[in-house]
């Protein structure tokens, strides 16, 4: 099944202009940097190209809120490609003013930088043509060529860079490749909004965009997105963001996957969602402000529109801890919303990170429902508060006689779910160890 967004195409005719942009972007043979890390290990670039790697050089400062501010993308950039992940790349962070290891080490612990971290007194002498700002990102490919990419941190510019970057490295200069960016999603019971920000990475212009859409492993439908994006470019910032919206949700987890003509790369098409619910009454709300607690305002407000408790950043100081403690009603959505009126965040501290970082969190007892520290601008996360005595019965007698192997569950038009968390009638499939398999009817009630 397809649903059309918009039947109608823009085109566009950019393709040999930003192909001739990055081909002169990587004439520049990049030269060779032998450095030794903060743990002690030499890192030679040529032989990280020898090996068939891209290496991202990360020139950096420690009193540099941009630099701050891209640690964390960095960060996630490095998990998912570095040695842990893909293994395309290595990243190295080179500190290059006067400071002491202890410094930098303390820097890049509280920025929460896993990769290589060296610290130098001064720009290598064969990079001065090279570094102009802070941070300062170049990219190396295998063949030694490199791309200067623009001086300083913008999100999401900075990461789509770094992703093309790398892509151009592996497939050349005539490639296509789409990116589940990121996505926000409000779901409570059967209603789930979600807002899909699709990346372009690749080299040239990209039209129609297909999204299908999954309810615990089964496929549901098919969005189409009939606009062109250009390179570097999300859809949330064209005049056509991508909405989905569904009232008749079923399962707990959603999962998404775009796919476009000829995409190079599809292994960073899809990513998942999974329900948010608790059945504990008593919710936590943690807020740690940055330097501008001013700029922001939040509030918790239930599915009937009620506002259960809220607070305004006039109220508090610089870099303060603010905890509050609610007891909600059960069987009912909550949705927690805080609001950035400058549109940066509350991620970052300044001097160089030797205040706490930004961040806000949402905790039932000992578990976390939603920690985020790297909104911009405003922020909604829903959650579901079931009911404590909720219990299951099943209709017929379980054999205890045999192991039971594992347990599946079905919704009563034959789909796959999760374990059901919800009220209603499923069908429970006992896989036992000699074999044979049963069906069970499964009612889960919920006092209220």
């Amino acid at each position: 099944m397809y649903r059309i967004i918009n039947s109608e195409l823009t085109k566009t005719k950019l393709y040999i202009f930003f192909l001739l942009v990055y081909a002169t972007a990587f004439t520049q043979t990049a030269p060779n940097l032998i450095v030794t890390d903060m743990e002690g290990k030499t890192h030679n670039l040529y032989e990280y190209l020898d090996e068939g790697k891209s290496v991202l050089l990360d020139f950096f400062i420690t009193d540099c809120i941009p630099c701050q501010d891209g640690a964390k993308y960095m960060n996630e950039f490095w998990n998912h490609h570095g040695p842990q992940g893909s293994n395309q790349i290595e990243t190295l962070s080179i500190e290059v003013s006067p400071n002491s290891d202890q410094v930098v080490s303390e820097t890049a612990s509280l920025w929460q930088m896993n990769n290589p971290v060296i610290n130098l007194d001064d720009i290598p002498d064969s990079y001065l043509p090279f570094v102009y700002a802070y941070p300062n990102y170049i990219m190396v490919c295998p063949n030694r060529s490199m791309s200067l990419l623009s001086f300083g941190f913008a999100y999401p510019l900075s990461v789509l860079e770094w992703e093309q970057a790398l892509n151009t490295c592996h497939y050349g200069y005539d490639y296509a490749d789409i990116s589940l960016f990121d996505f926000e999603v409000t779901q409570c019971e059967n209603f789930l909004f979600a807002n899909l920000e699709v990346a372009n990475i690749g080299l040239k212009p990209v039209d129609s965009i297909y999204i299908d859409v999954f309810y615990d492993h089964t496929y549901t439908e098919t969005l189409l997105w009939d606009y062109s994006l250009l390179p570097l470019k999300t859809t949330n910032e064209t005049l056509q963001p991508i909405f989905y919206e569904n009232s008749l949700m079923e399962g707990s987890k959603i999962h998404f996957e775009v796919r476009t003509k000829n995409d190079a790369n599809p292994f960073n098409n899809d990513k998942n969602y999974n329900k948010l619910s608790t059945k504990n009454q008593n919710i936590t709300i943690e807020i740690q402000t940055d330097y501008f607690p001013e700029e922001i305002s939040w509030s918790l407000v239930d599915a009937n529109g009620n506002i259960v408790t809220e607070g305004y950043g006039s109220d508090y100081q610089p870099y303060e801890l603010i905890q509050v403690q609610v007891e909600l009603d059960t069987s009912l959505c909550h949705s927690f919303i805080i609001n950035d009126e400058f549109g940066d965040g509350i991620c970052c501290s300044l001097n160089g990170g030797y205040y706490p970082d930004g961040y806000y969190m949402l905790k039932s007892e000992s578990d976390t429902l939603v920690y985020n520290d790297s909104f911009l601008q405003s922020k909604v996360d829903a959650f579901y508060v079931e009911d404590a005595e909720s219990n299951e019965i099943g209709l017929e007698e379980i054999d205890e006689t045999l192991t039971i192997l594992a347990e599946e569950y079905y919704n009563l038009k034959g789909q796959q779910i999760e374990k059901p968390t919800t009220h209603g009638i499923f069908i429970q499939k006992l896989s036992y160890t000699d074999g044979s398999s049963a069906y069970k009817k499964l009612i889960k009630t919920s006092s209220k």
